[in-house]
């Protein structure tokens, strides 16, 4: 199904009188979704995929540092969560009771959160590093130095390759297949702009089981969806704020966007 078909189910505003922040990470697991957000607080908040209301209580992720830098993403196989700490250097794991841990530290600045198809936590450090780690141990499974900087986050395809979104301050925006030599084979994007060949800071990807992959083309307030060649196929524009995180949930085929704005606000779209 393409992007633009996509149907919005719900919208939850996750705006608060106390604390009012952006979302900085999405994860669906065992039918709840968990939302971080860049707050003092430090808490990840509980939505039952039913209906979206909020379940309590919040798990407060202790010694975590507030930063647009972080991500949060989840492991079926050890049924937790993991958080970057961009600022700590380290990645924290939240387990199905919400007891919160150090789980591994990282040599660089831990950016974006995936999990491999071999079941590994990939980890996105700047500015140009992707570092594997066995989700049970922590033991680091292997480190690929990139020829690009302004690494955000990646995904790993099921064939070995990454696909990488960077932004440069010289103004380059693109997203890229990657081999695991770290050198790229196609790509997608270049100067920064609006055109449908162009984005303008990509800063989360959400890979499905065809390969495509979702962008969250975050200046230019829209999601773009490329095929699995890094071939621009099409776009959804759904009055998006910054959209910055995104979730693809393989079992329910809903979409999840978080927003950077005020209102901290998720949209929940039906793919199917």
């Amino acid at each position: 199904m393409s992007v633009s078909e996509a149907k919005l189910l719900k919208t939850i505003v996750t705006q608060t009188i106390e604390s009012p922040e952006d979302v900085f990470g999405l994860a669906v697991l065992d039918r709840k979704l968990y939302v971080l957000r860049k707050r003092q607080d430090k808490q990840i908040d509980i939505y039952d995929t039913k209906d979206y209301s909020k379940l309590e209580p919040a798990i407060t992720v202790q010694g975590l540092s507030p930063s647009y830098n972080n991500d949060m993403t989840e492991c079926k196989t050890e049924n937790c969560l993991f958080v970057s700490d961009f600022s700590a250097r380290c990645i924290r794991k939240v387990d199905a009771k919400g007891k919160v841990s150090k789980f591994v530290d990282v040599p660089y600045e831990p950016k974006g959160l995936s999990i491999t198809p071999e079941g590994n936590l990939l980890v996105t450090c700047h500015p140009n590093k992707l570092m594997e780690f066995n989700t049970k141990t922590g033991e680091k499974v292997c480190e690929v130095t990139l020829e690009i900087n302004g690494l955000i986050h990646a995904v790993k395809r099921k064939d070995g390759q990454y696909v990488v979104c960077h932004a440069e301050k010289e103004g380059l925006s693109r997203v890229l297949r990657v081999g695991a030599d770290g050198y790229y084979r196609h790509c997608f994007g270049g100067m920064q702009g609006s055109g449908d060949d162009q984005l303008n800071s990509p800063c989360h990807l959400a890979l499905r089981e065809d390969n495509h992959v979702i962008v969250a083309d975050n200046n230019n307030n829209r999601l773009v969806l490329l095929d699995a060649s890094m071939e621009y196929v099409d776009t959804l524009v759904e009055d998006f704020r910054e959209p910055n995180r995104v979730w693809f949930d393989t079992d329910s085929r809903r979409l999840y966007v978080g927003e950077t704005d005020k209102d901290g606000t998720i949209k929940v779209f039906d793919t199917k």
